[in-house]
């Protein structure tokens, strides 16, 4: 029976050892269908823009008129280099800016114009204060109406 065990073994790990090939082949190929999709993802990221010129030259060369101007024009915008203050994040941040240093100017002035209007209030109150005080010291003095 021994003899039986080892050769049932040895089968049973020869096959243990070729499934073990297998899936590391298996996992291999995933891996390098991963990394092809991955390669082939950044190409187009950077060939559609050439894409996108070359389908806005071919249409600019086909078309007469209002319409070869538009293609023109969007053959000129893709040629552009790309700034990005004028993509719609560099816009909100310009607008975010703007409207800060707008709250900062506003917050200043506020404050400016409450420091004037308490100088004001105190003022008129010491005005106030010293026009009773005068009343006050005029009346003592002149008593016109007791008998």
């Amino acid at each position: 029976m021994s003899v039986l065990k080892s050769i049932s073994d040895g089968v049973q790990s020869y096959f243990d050892k070729r499934n073990e090939d297998r899936e590391v082949m298996d996992n291999l190929r995933h891996e390098a269908e991963a990394q092809k999709r991955l390669i082939f993802e950044e190409e187009f990221k950077k060939n559609a823009l050439e894409v996108a010129k070359a389908e806005a030259k071919k249409e600019a060369a086909e078309k007469s008129g209002l319409q070869k101007l538009r293609a023109m024009n969007r053959t000129r915008r893709l040629n552009e280099i790309k700034d990005p203050s004028n993509s719609i994040f560099g816009k909100l941040g310009e607008y975010t800016q703007k409207n800060l240093a707008r709250r900062e100017e506003n917050l200043k002035r506020t404050h400016e114009l409450r420091e004037a209007a308490k100088k004001m209030r105190e003022e008129k109150l010491r005005e106030q204060q010293q026009q009773r005080q005068e009343r006050i010291a005029g009346s003592s003095i002149k008593k016109p109406f007791q008998k």
